[in-house]
């Protein structure tokens, strides 16, 4: 960065954010809030990306960033730390989970990416700006650092765009583009953008450091998704197996039916009065159905067939016994 130079809020918002998706991919574990806080690092003044010194300041500034990284459609999942002497909380990002979609380019677009692919690539960053390092360690006992993120200057205004639902408007491959974002996805070394294209009247996939030129945003909420609509593709283990395929319906809570719809790539063939939602599910393989239900801890219920239902009773009580 330039001396004297100082970044926008926003852009130090960012960095925090980027931190703290690189630190909830890069763990084979579930992580505390406490171990989080500290792979993210502590903020050494308003330039300077990280949580507050202060342990209730801190732990305020994460839950809003989880509260954002939600919004955004990102697949954070909660689940014990293994390891403490009381039971304790933690959360992490499975990989394949923060998968992308089918990329369903159009003949002109593909030849656009290759021709891009051979040329010298261009990140739209300049010095120091061009990477953003980020903290936290990869798994336990080791200090090797985590992957630093490329970040274009479109993805604050992105980020904001998905959360607040607002239009984003740019020039992709030489052609204007209007587009209702869906959701960010990070994906071998590059940040993606997927949502609907409202000149093709389709869902698209937009690699950011692609995006030229300025960006213009629409005003909050000048969108909904669209039902039937999903901003990834999720990894579904459930749906590879040997057996037979059952249709297995699964009712879940109103607080995670949103997230259920994002997890399993569909939407809902019910909803309730209360706002639950019951999901048909095609499974092949019952022990990854079993993981899968478990994700939602006790917000959600296996209503059948029996077979699949008498299953997963029988396994909680193995594992309570």
């Amino acid at each position: 960065m330039v001396a004297g130079s100082r970044r926008k809020p926003e852009q130090v918002r960012l960095e925090r954010l980027l931190r703290l998706i690189a630190a909830l991919i890069e763990t084979p574990r579930f992580l505390s809030i406490e171990e989080l806080l500290e792979r993210v690092g502590t903020s050494r003044g308003d330039d300077s990306a990280g949580y507050p010194e202060n342990g209730a300041a801190a732990k305020r500034a994460f839950h809003r960033d989880m509260s954002q990284l939600a919004d955004a459609g990102i697949p954070v999942i909660a689940g014990p730390v293994p390891g403490q002497e009381r039971e304790t909380w933690g959360y992490r990002i499975r990989k394949q989970d923060y998968s992308l979609p089918e990329m369903d380019f159009e003949a002109d677009e593909l030849a656009a990416l290759h021709r891009a692919a051979t040329a010298v690539r261009f990140d739209g960053v300049s010095g120091t700006e061009a990477l953003w390092k980020l903290g936290g360690r990869v798994g336990e006992g080791t200090e090797a650092e985590l992957a630093a993120v490329p970040v274009h200057p479109a993805l604050a205004e992105l980020f904001q765009a998905v959360t607040e639902q607002r239009v984003a408007e740019f020039t992709y491959g030489g052609q204007p583009r209007s587009v209702e974002p869906w959701t960010l996805a990070f994906d071998q070394g590059h940040w993606y953008v997927v949502g609907h294209d409202r000149g093709r009247e389709d869902k698209r996939t937009f690699r950011v450091d692609r995006i030229e030129g300025d960006m213009s945003l629409g005003s909050p909420g000048g969108f909904q998704q669209r039902e039937g609509t999903t901003g990834w593709a999720p990894f579904q283990p459930w749906k590879f197996g040997s057996g037979p395929a059952v249709t297995a319906r699964l009712k879940v809570d109103p607080d995670q039916a949103v997230w259920a719809a994002r997890r399993l790539g569909q939407e809902p063939s019910e909803r309730g009065s209360d706002g639950s939602a019951v999901f048909e599910v095609v499974v092949r393989s019952p022990d990854a159905f079993r993981s899968l239900v478990l994700e939602f801890l006790e917000h959600a219920e296996v209503l059948g067939p029996p077979e699949l239902r008498t299953d997963m009773v029988a396994w909680l009580e193995r594992l309570s016994r």
